[in-house]
């Protein structure tokens, strides 16, 4: 039954956004968790990263981005 539940969310990241966008969630979220930086991310993926980090209010650092009011 997990080998099912497991092939199962394979076949939804693949069709859902394929495994490129599967591999920028992961940076993402090691860059949240302090695991990796930024200047870690490949080149080929960076625009995508910061592109999500920036879409979560969240700087390349990972931490929240200044607001100025």
């Amino acid at each position: 039954m997990m080998v099912l539940l497991h092939q199962l969310l394979l076949l939804l990241i693949l069709k859902m956004g394929g495994i490129t966008m599967a591999i920028i969630d992961v940076y993402v979220t090691l860059i949240i968790a302090g695991r990796r930086t930024f200047v870690q991310v490949p080149a080929s993926l960076k625009p995508a990263v910061k592109t999500e980090l920036e879409a979560m209010g969240l700087g390349t650092d990972g931490k929240p981005l200044e607001t100025t009011n």
